[in-house]
């Protein structure tokens, strides 16, 4: 247990590490600019339907959107007109767990077929133990969704 609370402890350590760094594009390696940029251009938001059993708690797309969106909103990245880039949601509820996935999608060139799609460049998930509390699962959409605005903004700073 103790090695778990440490990895997690660690964890949130290196996250808040590259927050400081939020304004110094300087040490951005390639894959973050892979990962993320965007020239801090807006993006789209799909949230996943829910299983059944997420309704007997209280937990809806729409309160996931609705958590999402104003954090996007905030930051000034949100546009809902757009397809692509674009933030997925998938949020899985199941007595008495929970598995949360945020990823971020952009259009990616194979430059073997030289076909233009879209592709996951950067993710974040959560699962755990829910106690019956949708607010418990929508606290944890809204902290990774804090993560990626706040690696999104540092890697486009530039443009922003």
């Amino acid at each position: 247990m103790k090695s778990k609370f440490f990895g997690v402890v660690a964890a949130v350590l290196m996250v808040c590490t590259g927050s400081v760094a939020a304004e110094d594009t300087s040490n951005l390696t390639s894959l973050d600019r892979f990962e993320l940029w965007n020239e801090c251009g807006p993006v789209g938001l799909l949230v996943e339907d829910l299983p059944d059993y997420a309704a007997e708690i209280g937990l809806t797309v729409e309160r996931i959107e609705t958590t999402v969106r104003s954090r996007l909103r905030a930051a000034k990245i949100y546009d809902e007109s757009l397809d692509v880039p674009y933030l997925y949601v998938n949020v899985n509820v199941l007595n008495p767990a929970y598995g949360l996935g945020v990823e971020f999608n952009k259009l990616v060139t194979d430059y073997l077929t030289d076909k233009l799609g879209s592709a996951v460049t950067w993710k974040i998930g959560s699962i755990g133990t829910h106690s019956q509390d949708a607010g418990y699962i929508l606290q944890w959409v809204a902290e990774l969704t804090d993560i990626f605005v706040d690696e999104y903004l540092r890697v486009n700073a530039e443009a922003c």
